[in-house]
């Protein structure tokens, strides 16, 4: 993979991590506009008709800005190559490359895949939340991604 793409790739998973933050509150709202889609008040409080305040999820957005800078060097250890092979400056990668912590940079991407791919199927499938079930989708696609990249920059050094 060429190593521009690489870098197009870590940089736009910086851009869905912020995004991811406000999925809570937008997904959460397309959620309830088709789970309550013709429901009328009955007089009691139920899923549709409560007094949630939206506390976590206004404040979310916040966390994903405080926890930006530690995604980006994550991102860029994932997407980067190899020390020997860059040509570009990388500087949030590490300069050991994501074959150093062999393990862990797989393991913390399949994390990331399995959580996106299961925040994807808790929606109900209907065109208001398709945008978020695909959101979701490419988050996990993303971590995939990553997961294939670190395991191919990590497998031989681990065998030899």
């Amino acid at each position: 993979m060429r190593e521009g793409t690489r870098k197009a790739l870590a940089f736009a998973g910086c851009g869905l991590w912020l995004a991811s933050s406000l999925m809570p509150l937008f997904g959460g709202a397309a959620k309830h506009r088709v789970l309550c889609r013709g429901a009328t008040f009955s007089g009691q409080f139920d899923q549709c008709f409560n007094d949630h305040l939206p506390v976590l999820e206004l404040i979310a957005p916040l966390g994903a800005l405080f926890l930006l800078f530690p995604f980006a060097v994550f991102a860029s250890a994932v997407w980067a190559p190899d020390p020997g092979q860059r040509r570009q400056h990388w500087r949030l990668a590490p300069t050991t490359g994501a074959a150093a912590r062999f393990p862990w940079y797989p393991l913390l991407c399949l994390l990331g895949c399995a959580g996106s791919a299961w925040l994807a199927t808790r929606y109900p499938v209907d065109p208001v939340t398709l945008p978020f079930m695909a959101f979701w989708a490419i988050f996990a696609v993303w971590f995939a991604g990553g997961a294939a990249a670190t395991l191919q920059a990590g497998w031989p050094r681990a065998r030899g």
